[in-house]
């Protein structure tokens, strides 16, 4: 096509499409199969195919928007037999198919936008998309299996603990066969996250998830060198990352905060605790261990971090309002702080406020970060597919190179589950620490999956009942064994009402 010629068409496609009105169904069938047909390589005849190719774009789209890229990347030529056919059409291996995939989606969720349906419609546009979308209430259990059997989707979109349900009922396609037929390379994707998945799935994969979150420790190097302290690496205990921080003591800066959000003793006290495998209680509750040695001293450790500096405070607000709320103005991005733990998304953050990728780098969480890992959403294709071949495709879509450029478009909200495709905008030093942690389920965790009582299930309140204790250790008013005596004694107390309200629901 000549310049002329893709510069109108893409004037056409950027702005809003030609609606389908006065189009028929026999034009659409003749125009998708003259793309398909080889015609003589002459200028006439590629003009028409492509023109004939994106007004069968058009019309499947009915009337949405076309992203510039989405147009730029249709129409790359390809040396083939197809040349005045677009690239992305080339090899669509639909294309003989008039497929109506039903997707599941969320109440609130937008499917149909440019970031998930139309890019795929977009590669195959002899497919149709329908939504089934599930009400918020129903999540799990028998109501869940009951819409699924209902609305009979195609391609569901799941959470891990919906996965799991969905998989043991034998609701979903298992995917290894499909895997290996079309070379789908899962060995490039994070190991730990297949892994999960497969757990999940009782062995076998049902599902493959194109991102995922987790933390990691962001380091200000600026501030390391400036103070002649060595900078962290990856393989350090949590004792050995807190001793580094207390290095900063008397500098003027601190060595560690929290959250990106402000200094909370609390939240920082339950992410190391879960990391090393402290746990607040056994047999679902029905012993607290709170009280050990293990915990008083890791109280110690972090109470004395906030008395003597290194471990950043808030110094312009008082202590309940600091318990209550975050602060406004980041002090890792200010160089308040040399280090902060935090998710994916701060990527984007750092490097609009930094501008500078050599002034920072990220090292994996020490210890086990499965508290802090979720998965964002699970494409899996239905045992009763009306098109297993078309809601595979969209299932490989959804999880392949093209679609996590779009991940990645406004940063690492979402963490690619390749690392080699985020690396194709950010930088090794900044995001290999992501797909370096330790990510491995408790022994227990098939009981949580399940409804059943598991070990350390008062976590949640030992979080909650945790935050003033500790502001009064740090101010000198209770001693770290006190707090913890009474810390016990509110999380007994929490136990023995779980355990009536429990017996309340069964009969």
């Amino acid at each position: 096509m000549s310049g002329q010629y893709q510069e109108q068409w893409e004037k056409q496609l950027s702005g809003q499409p030609t609606r389908n009105h006065g189009f028929t169904s026999d034009i659409q069938n003749k125009v998708r199969e003259r793309i398909r047909m080889e015609q003589q390589n002459n200028k006439r005849n590629r003009w028409f195919r492509t023109a004939a190719a994106l007004t069968s774009v058009v019309i499947v789209l009915g009337g949405g928007w076309l992203l510039r890229d989405d147009i730029g990347s249709l129409l790359k030529q390809k040396p083939s037999g197809m040349d005045g056919v677009p690239a992305a059409l080339q090899n669509d291996v639909l294309a003989d198919e008039n497929a109506t995939l039903k997707v599941m989606v969320g109440q609130y969720d937008n499917f149909n936008n440019m970031q998930y349906a139309r890019p795929f419609l977009l590669h195959h546009p002899t497919v149709t998309v329908e939504t089934a979308q599930m009400p918020d209430k129903i999540y799990q259990g028998k109501e869940l299996l009951e819409w699924v059997d209902k609305e009979n989707p195609d391609v569901l979109r799941l959470s891990l603990q919906q996965y799991y349900e969905l998989a043991k009922a034998g609701k979903l396609k298992p995917l290894d066969t499909l895997i290996k037929s079309d070379a789908v390379d899962v060995d490039a994707m994070y190991e730990p996250v297949i892994d999960i998945l497969r757990q999940y799935g009782g062995g076998q994969l049902y599902g493959l998830t194109p991102a995922f979150q987790t933390d990691a420790v962001f380091i200000n190097k600026e501030l390391f060198e400036k103070n002649g302290i060595p900078l962290p690496h990856a393989g350090m205990t949590w004792d050995e990352l807190l001793d580094t921080a207390a290095r900063f003591q008397g500098t003027g800066t601190a060595g560690l905060v929290s959250s990106s959000f402000g200094d909370n003793p609390s939240a920082l006290v339950d992410d190391i605790a879960q990391a090393t495998g402290l746990q607040t209680d056994t047999q679902g509750g029905k012993q607290v261990t709170i009280d050990t040695p293990a915990w008083a001293e890791l109280w110690t450790k972090i109470t004395n971090g906030y008395k003597d500096g290194w471990i950043y405070r808030d110094k312009t607000s008082d202590s309940k309002s600091k318990v209550e709320s975050f602060t406004p103005s980041d002090p890792f991005l200010k160089g308040d702080a040399a280090m902060v733990v935090t998710s994916g998304y701060y990527v984007s953050q750092i490097q609009s406020a930094w501008k500078d990728d050599q002034k920072w780098i990220t090292i994996p969480v020490p210890g086990d970060q499965i508290s802090s890992f979720h998965l964002l959403e699970i494409y899996a294709v239905s045992s009763t597919a009306s098109s297993e071949k078309a809601a595979w495709e969209m299932v490989k879509f959804m999880n392949g190179s093209e679609f996590a450029k779009r991940l990645i478009g406004t940063g690492m909200s979402k963490t690619p589950i390749r690392q080699s495709d985020a690396q194709q905008k950010f930088g090794e030093e900044q995001i290999a620490a992501f797909y370096q942690n330790k990510l491995e389920l408790p022994q227990d965790w098939q009981n949580a999956a399940d409804g059943s009582p598991m070990s350390n299930t008062l976590a949640g309140y030992a979080f909650q009942d945790s935050k003033p204790l500790l502001e009064e250790v740090i101010a000198g008013t209770l001693s770290v064994d006190q707090a913890l005596v009474q810390l016990k004694e509110k999380l007994e107390q929490h136990a023995q009402q779980d355990a009536l309200n429990a017996q309340k629901e069964k009969s």
